[in-house]
């Protein structure tokens, strides 16, 4: 991944001879570098591993039938859009924000970017690649736990308060436990994934950004840690919320987890 992104930067840093601004680099650079990742993935596999199948291996393939693949992308929806309206029941009802209900067609746009875009890609990376990955070299448990801590330090900013940065660091942690007995659900697909990281980003930026507006006295244990804009997933309750979940998913799929777990040992 370094390599590629060192790569990335190097194809995209001629722009700025075509006039592109240096804010723009980044994010071409960014795109650039996914699009090599996709291309050289299944080369990567079959060079380190031996292993054909790529995308079946990744998750994306492995159901045959589109329509499911849909259905988990949208189970995966809803979970999010669950996990943030009990986040919005409280801060609304203690007055602690407003309703606006105001959309733009920019901001549903950029929402639906997030939600499609950033949920597929950082979940084909994080729950796809790097859980495979790991996974071959130390077992599930070690590459489950493992693959969270690179989630979570990944979207951490290490410039905020220690117990700040602790607590989005937890939660982000427990987000990639989550998302990871999620693809086990699904039988290893990746869309269910996809789908409820999708929703997180994009209905909470949809929320930020003409639907609520939240007050500046709301609490940091209910709408998190941050500035301009907070991880509602970073604060107490949303750290309880995930816990919640984690945990009536875990003891519900036990089996399926426990032989999936076998499996991926064997």
């Amino acid at each position: 991944m370094p390599c590629l992104y060192l790569l990335g930067w190097l194809l995209a840093n001629p722009l700025l001879f075509t006039g592109v601004g240096e804010d723009k680099i980044s994010l071409i650079g960014t795109i650039i570098t996914f699009l090599l990742f996709i291309t050289a993935m299944p080369k990567w596999f079959e060079i380190r591993w031996g292993l054909n199948d790529t995308w079946m291996l990744l998750g994306i393939n492995k159901i045959d039938k589109k329509p499911e693949r849909f259905i988990y992308f949208l189970r995966g929806l809803l979970y999010a859009f669950i996990l943030l309206s009990l986040i919005l029941i409280p801060i609304i009802s203690n007055e602690w924000g407003n309703w606006l209900g105001r959309l733009s067609p920019e901001i549903l746009l950029n929402s639906l970017v997030l939600i499609i875009g950033i949920g597929f890609a950082e979940e084909l990376i994080f729950r796809g690649w790097l859980l495979e990955e790991l996974k071959n070299q130390y077992g599930f448990k070690k590459a489950c736990i493992i693959q969270s801590l690179v989630f979570s330090m990944a979207h951490t900013g290490f410039d905020m308060p220690f117990w700040q940065m602790i607590s989005i660091l937890f939660g982000l942690f427990l987000l990639g436990i989550l998302l990871s007995i999620i693809r086990i659900k699904d039988d290893n697909s990746l869309w269910g994934c996809a789908g409820m990281h999708g929703g997180l980003v994009g209905i909470w930026f949809l929320m930020n950004n003409g639907l609520v507006e939240i007050s500046l006295d709301a609490p940091n244990w209910l709408i998190g840690p941050g500035y301009i804009n907070t991880n509602p997933l970073g604060g107490f309750y949303g750290i309880s919320l995930l816990i919640i979940t984690l945990f009536y998913n875990f003891f519900k799929y036990k089996k399926k987890i426990s032989k999936f777990i076998t499996i991926s040992q064997e």
